[in-house]
């Protein structure tokens, strides 16, 4: 039996801003405990949304890595990993961890029991989730351009397709998509906005930015309901 499996896959890959931060300036226990804590949580977050969906989806984590992966190359796993995507990008805000996500579709190449993964697909998650300057998720084109030909638009999954701050990929947006946190509206202001300006405060001044693009773009593309 090999031990390499190549496939087409859904790929949503995250990662923690500022970690080498974090633990260069955790002198104390406690900090160190606290983000163990906070990992911790993030994991079970996982592990409930994986075992939700446990014949579309699996997961690993590494680091300050996780990654979400489908079982199949079918678009029918991608709401699946779209809905655990989506929670745990709002966990970790909620628990105050900064975290940013990235989704593609492509060319994997699982090996060792998905102990490791290469391939088109988790390189263009890797890269577009590294280029954002804040805490989001966002579509990649090879994501969006699957399913827009499937005629599953990303607009109607609550994302948007612009004010989206990337860095070096800011000239390829046409198939970017990020999403809205919360699915974009409620009958309130978004409660993660506390948070944020929470988490802002308490930021190095070198990465407030991030804090402030996300705020900015939540209140510019939330929308509240008013009620009747």
């Amino acid at each position: 039996m090999s031990l390499w499996d190549n496939r087409n896959a859904w790929i949503a890959h995250f990662d923690i801003l500022g970690y080498k931060n974090m633990l260069e300036n955790a002198g104390a226990s406690v900090p160190i405990l606290v983000l163990q804590s906070q990992i911790d949580d993030l994991i079970d977050s996982i592990k409930d949304s994986v075992n939700t969906f446990t014949e579309s989806i699996g997961y690993f984590v590494f680091s300050d890595t996780f990654i979400l992966y489908s079982k199949s190359n079918l678009v029918n796993d991608y709401p699946a990993l779209m809905t655990a995507s989506k929670a745990l990008i709002q966990k970790s805000i909620s628990m105050g961890l900064p975290i940013r996500g990235a989704i593609s579709f492509g060319d994997c190449v699982f090996g060792h029991n998905n102990k490791i993964i290469m391939g088109q697909a988790f390189l263009e998650s890797h890269d577009y989730g590294e280029d954002q300057n804040w805490l989001g998720l966002i579509l990649t084109p090879s994501a969006s351009k699957v399913l827009l030909s499937h005629n599953l638009h990303p607009t109607r999954h609550g994302f948007v397709n612009e004010d989206i701050p990337l860095r070096k990929l800011s000239s390829a947006l046409e198939f970017v998509y990020a999403y809205i946190f919360i699915n974009g509206s409620t009958n309130f202001k978004c409660p993660l906005l506390p948070k944020l300006e929470e988490m802002k405060h308490c930021a190095p001044e070198a990465t407030k930015e991030k804090y402030s693009n996300t705020i900015d773009f939540i209140e510019k593309h939330y929308v509240v309901h008013k009620s009747s």
